[in-house]
């Protein structure tokens, strides 16, 4: 069972990679950050934190609007840009 501390870490790890993939132009990061974003929402609801956990559900929308736009916006000619 991995401890909470080393969960904590590996999550913070995880939102970084987004974060990193973002500056790469890469749709991935709104994948990592919504996967990043229920982890803590898990966490903060599990320890009571309402507020945080409400943060959490905001900042998962917000990823899941940005992986949409970007799919939207995306035009043929750039359809394997990035993707990976």
């Amino acid at each position: 069972m991995v401890s909470a501390e080393l969960f904590g870490w590996l999550v913070t790890a995880l939102c970084l990679a987004g974060t990193i993939l973002n500056v790469k132009r890469s749709i991935w990061c709104f994948r990592l950050w919504m996967l990043g974003n229920l982890a803590w929402l898990a966490v903060d609801v599990a320890n009571g934190c309402h507020s945080r956990a409400f943060l959490d559900v905001v900042h998962f929308i917000l990823a899941a609007w940005g992986l949409a736009e970007w799919r939207k916006r995306r035009t043929p000619a750039s359809a394997g840009a990035r993707e990976s």
